[in-house]
């Protein structure tokens, strides 16, 4: 239920269908919307047994069904699923087909923001002593059917959650053997009736942990910190502020502390990622390292030679004296803020905008007051919210252009912005992308695109 245009559902349905499974595809989406996807399927072996229902649901579709495998973005109080439900039919998500099929020690982790930049780190470092760890899930790149097939029983495959997924393995008493969670913020209160719903949606994934099992928590973030009460598992913590049980920084190094035993990992220095949130990361994943036996040599190693991820917070180049970086993966305000902490400079200008998920903007308005010289905000409900929070902390009206409708015009009117100095154009959106993309990728890669075509240019 719910094909969608990610790669996890097609990537579960032609799993299903080496095991030669019966299978029904109904999406809300018509055929031409989900062409992309259905592409994929076409070259999968037994797909003409497939049966479609496009455009529509129908009843008759989730009353004679053994399993129904529900995709992000179908929502839970569905009255077709409500019926499977008062059938007695199964309703599991990829994330509980994926831990009820693979019999070893798995890796999850979760968080408001950080978590596509630690699990791939998690992975690398991994990578140097498990040469068959693969990283799937949530991360666009690699859907965890993708990988079933490839895995021994001590692959340690890292698995990005979101909160969907969190929820279907709490439905099934589900929790990872090495859980983290790298914070937990404002968001997608578009989708939760509160904050706490979200935060304990995120706090499913430490629920059913044993007690051989370990979690690994964000001890400056107070939500996370106080997951470690009911947690089962042992807790270890990371820190950028204070000596606590896992990784944490003293002295510009990368510490280890665990019972009495503290081993100096790496520099800091050697870190190539910027900004704070990135330092957390890395020592959430330097935890894991630990916890899983790799060598501190192999974690520095693994760590230096580690630039980051597309769209997060990732330079670009230069377009004379103007550093480009494109963020565009930052859906909310929170993420933004930490792109524009990692700037030491008053001279950024900001393309930021979109569409909003019910969330706070006053304390970015306040950064962006200190940090942006110029701001190009395109059209959207965000963008609104953000205006309101920027005139209470008085931000110069004649520093921002508002209502742009398309990327190509902000792109436009922030190189032209530029003055004779050295100065950072960032693409950091603290907003949803609907109201003009498909999603945060496709605005990611536009911007791409626009940044290479200029280059060429010059």
């Amino acid at each position: 239920m719910g094909l969608g245009l990610h790669g996890g559902a097609a990537a579960v349905v032609k799993w299903l269908l080496k095991k030669q499974a019966l299978l029904t595809v109904t999406d809300l989406k018509n055929a031409k919307e989900l062409k992309m996807s259905l592409d994929k399927l076409k070259q999968a072996p037994h797909s003409s047994t497939i049966k479609y229902t496009l455009g529509q649901h129908k009843m008759d579709d989730f009353i004679k069904q053994d399993l129904i495998i529900q995709n992000p973005g179908v929502p839970a109080n569905s009255q077709y699923l409500t019926k499977a439900r008062s059938l007695g039919i199964p309703i599991i998500n990829e994330a509980v087909l994926f831990f009820g099929l693979y019999l070893g020690k798995v890796i999850g982790v979760t968080g408001t923001r950080g978590k596509s930049t630690t699990s791939t780190l998690i992975h690398h470092i991994l990578k140097t002593k498990i040469k068959n760890n693969v990283i799937a899930g949530n991360i666009a790149t690699n859907p965890m059917l993708n990988v079933l097939d490839k895995l021994s029983l001590w692959s340690w495959p890292v698995l990005e959650l979101s909160s969907w997924h969190l929820e279907g393995l709490r439905d099934y008493k589900i929790s990872p053997q090495i859980a983290v969670v790298t914070n937990v913020l404002n968001d997608h209160l578009n989708r939760y009736k509160n904050f706490n719903e979200y935060k304990n949606s995120k706090q499913a994934i430490v629920q059913h942990q044993k007690k051989g099992d370990y979690v690994v928590l964000n001890a400056d973030n107070k939500f996370t910190k106080q997951f470690s009460k009911k947690a089962k598992a042992k807790v270890y913590f990371f820190s950028l502020k204070s000596k606590i049980r896992g990784s944490y920084l003293a002295d510009g190094w990368v510490y280890f502390f665990d019972k009495k035993r503290k081993e100096k990992i790496m520099p800091v220095d050697d870190v190539k990622l910027l900004g704070q949130h990135n330092l957390a990361n890395v020592l959430a994943a330097v935890t894991v390292a630990k916890l899983v036996g790799i060598s501190n040599h192999n974690i520095k190693r693994a760590v230096g030679r580690f630039h980051g991820l597309e769209y997060r917070l990732q330079y670009k180049g230069h377009l004379k004296n103007l550093a480009v970086f494109n963020d565009a993966t930052s859906t909310t305000p929170d993420a933004t803020l930490a792109a524009l902490n990692a700037f030491k400079k008053s001279s950024v200008i900001l393309i930021a905008g979109g569409e909003d998920k019910k969330l706070d903007y006053y304390q970015l308005a306040k950064q962006i007051k200190k940090k942006v010289s110029k701001l190009f905000l395109l059209s959207g409900s965000a963008s609104q919210k953000l205006i309101k929070e920027l005139k209470k902390v008085e931000y110069p009206s004649q520093k921002m252009i508002i209502n742009i409708n398309t990327l190509e015009k902000a792109w436009s009117l922030a190189l032209k912005s530029a003055g004779s100095y050295d100065q950072c154009l960032l693409f950091s959106p603290a907003a949803a992308s609907f109201n003009m993309f498909v999603n945060e990728f496709e605005r990611a890669r536009l911007f791409d695109k626009l940044f290479y075509d200029q280059k060429k240019k010059k």
